[in-house]
């Protein structure tokens, strides 16, 4: 895994949650059904009420909220909504992706939430499969310097508390793997805290055993500024974390560690803090800037198509087939 630049993660430490809203295009298509009948009424059209028997309420589709990380940044997420006979989601697909990670994370959590007016036939409401292509425009002069100056108030508070005394560089520069950091980790044992981070590990990655010495759970905040390396299950160290905090000494920037062992036994502890001493050595970036940059650095675009796969409630085209491997990036439990 690849983490940003350091200067990348400084910028988002130093952001304030605001939003601005995102236009949403909601061109709705029937995909891959049979021909709609006269007197039938498109998904999203909100003419015919629901049919009986489905929870209450009507069609709801609230945009997507803005994700900070990627402020600045413009881009349509092509979804492919599978929808039962109430119009709710049954199962998400991402035909075309943003080329944005957040940009499409976020059109996924709002989409799965959303109800459209089902598709009807004879008068009939039955389950259909539409597309919705999510556009994200880009702020406004005065949204990105109303975000400026946040990002910055707040980067004021940060900066002077990621400042660290200078540590020694080898010749080719890099540092060493495990810097001990002085800051201390919030109050409570490994449990509570691990138990605190139900929502962040699940966008967490799982890192196999043979990358670090043991299985952990990887979940990276504010675009690298903190990772944090989740012990669980069945390992001797368990339950255990250890949280990575972007530093800088003024020269670079690096990471430095904290370890919170919750193991019962010292003696896995102290294996634990022997493998985490031994990590290969860092590369530093360079330092943390005091003052944000105007614009905020975006990552590589590179928007890409994706495979439908079969719905389970719509039947199959014949003359539009979907791909067998394909999964849905959500589906209802």
């Amino acid at each position: 895994m690849q983490y940003p630049p350091p200067q990348d993660a400084a910028q988002e430490q130093g952001m304030a949650v605001f939003e601005f809203a995102c236009r949403s295009a909601v061109l709705l298509a029937v995909l891959f059904a049979a021909p709609v009948a006269a007197q039938s009424i498109l998904p999203g059209s909100g003419v015919a009420p629901m049919p009986s028997g489905c929870p209450s309420g009507g069609q709801s589709m609230p945009p997507p909220k803005y994700p900070t990380e990627v402020f600045g940044a413009t881009g349509t997420v092509t979804l492919v909504l599978d929808l039962d006979r109430c119009g709710q989601v049954d199962q998400l697909w991402v035909e075309t992706d943003s080329g944005y990670e957040a940009l499409d994370r976020a059109a996924i959590e709002t989409a799965m939430k959303w109800r459209l007016t089902p598709e009807f036939r004879d008068g009939v409401a039955v389950p259909s499969r539409v597309r919705v292509p999510v556009d994200f425009a880009p702020p406004s002069p005065q949204q990105l310097a109303d975000y400026q100056a946040r990002a910055q108030a707040k980067w004021d508070l940060v900066w002077p508390l990621a400042q660290v005394p200078e540590v020694a560089a080898a010749r080719d520069g890099s540092v060493d793997g495990f810097v001990p950091d002085a800051s201390p980790m919030d109050e409570g044992s490994a449990s509570e805290l691990l138990s605190l981070m139900d929502g962040a590990r699940r966008e967490g990655r799982e890192v196999p055993g043979g990358e670090l010495g043991w299985p952990a759970v990887r979940v990276t905040n504010d675009r690298g500024a903190f990772q944090w390396l989740l012990i669980e299950d069945s390992h001797p160290a368990a339950p255990s974390l250890i949280r990575q905090r972007l530093v800088s000494d003024g020269k670079k920037s690096f990471y430095a560690s904290r370890i919170l062992c919750g193991a019962a036994k010292p003696s896995a502890c102290a294996k634990l803090e022997k493998m985490v001493r031994n990590w290969p050595r860092q590369k530093p970036g360079d330092p943390l800037p005091q003052k944000l940059s105007a614009q905020p650095p975006l990552p590589p675009r590179a928007p890409s198509q994706h495979p439908l796969g079969r719905s389970r409630l719509v039947p199959e085209d014949p003359k539009n087939p979907t791909d067998p491997k394909a999964h849905p990036v959500w589906q209802r439990g």
